[in-house]
């Protein structure tokens, strides 16, 4: 195992052991249910979810392909049963999907050419079907979840495999994009006062923000210690404001796709959080910020 490696998930652990005590702290008074507190449910999710992060990272390009697979379908199924789409459409869809990320690994150039392909491929359904009650409809939520979902993951692989240090990159933004929902669900619970975007996501305060852009940058100083040397300063200064804006600029995407078809959660199955969709969101506007943020100024 290399000392990145190492040194990680020795952070990882402590970082977890921490939050775990100051869990204990906050809960003092419920002890004997807090395994059923929304803190420790998340928590354990945490907990469970970070090695898997890092596995992807350490693993090399078809552990990261993997990984982003897995996620890509987990939440292209969330996301059409969401915006109802048909099943010719999901067919579709989960095709495209399927195919981002091992395209990406393979060549850069071809998977920038895909988007125009994949859109008259899609075309195929509605055109076959005659479809001219929903056919635009269902075309274009089609068209969104491949841009939303697979196309933005993608930039996981971009970024590791096309950033100098792109394996340190990642993990910093892992636990800078963890630690800010940490902070924002902290400081909202205990300050938040005014909401930021009450129509679609009641819950999110401005406080909440100043919290996100806390937690960024904690969860960003924790793994510094990995980022290259020749990193640019302004991009090392840069990156964790960035995933503060983008994990809140995701977050409210995924509440805004939610509220347009009445949905709570995107599942259920990720204790303390919902769906996956519900736990990425962040994620799918973090990793393309963060690639144009390197590519521009790294």
């Amino acid at each position: 195992m290399s000392s990145l490696a190492i040194e990680s998930a020795a952070r990882m652990s402590l970082a977890l052991g921490g939050a775990l005590g100051l869990i204990a702290f906050a809960e003092r008074r419920h002890l004997k249910e807090m395994t059923r507190r929304v803190l420790f449910v998340r928590w354990r999710t945490w907990a469970i979810t970070a090695p898997i992060f890092g596995g992807a990272v350490m693993g090399g390009r078809w552990a990261a392909v993997a990984f982003v697979e897995v996620l890509t379908i987990v939440g292209l199924r969330e996301y059409a049963r969401i915006v109802s789409l048909p099943r010719p459409y999901r067919v579709v869809l989960y095709a495209a999907g399927i195919a981002s990320a091992p395209v990406a690994a393979l060549s850069l150039t071809v998977w920038r050419g895909m988007p125009p392909i994949l859109l008259i491929a899609a075309t195929i359904p509605p055109l076959l079907m005659q479809d001219i009650t929903r056919g635009v409809r269902d075309l274009a939520y089609a068209a969104l979840g491949f841009a939303y979902i697979p196309w933005l993951l993608a930039y996981f692989i971009l970024i590791l495999e096309h950033v100098d240090g792109g394996a340190a990159i990642l993990l910093a933004l892992g636990a800078s994009v963890a630690a800010s929902d940490v902070g924002a669900f902290t400081v909202g619970k205990l300050a938040g006062r005014h909401a930021m975007a009450p129509r679609l996501s009641p819950n999110k305060t401005w406080e909440g923000a100043i919290g996100n852009l806390a937690g960024a940058c904690a969860g960003f100083a924790l793994m510094s210690f990995a980022i290259p040397g020749t990193l640019n300063p302004v991009v090392r200064a840069t990156l964790p404001i960035a995933v503060a804006f983008a994990s809140i600029w995701g977050d409210l995407l995924e509440s805004l796709i939610k509220r347009q078809f009445g949905v709570k959660d995107a599942g259920s199955w990720l204790p303390g959080f919902g769906g996956l969709l519900d736990r990425i969101d962040s994620l799918l506007v973090v990793l393309p910020v963060s690639y144009t943020v390197l590519v521009i100024w790294g």
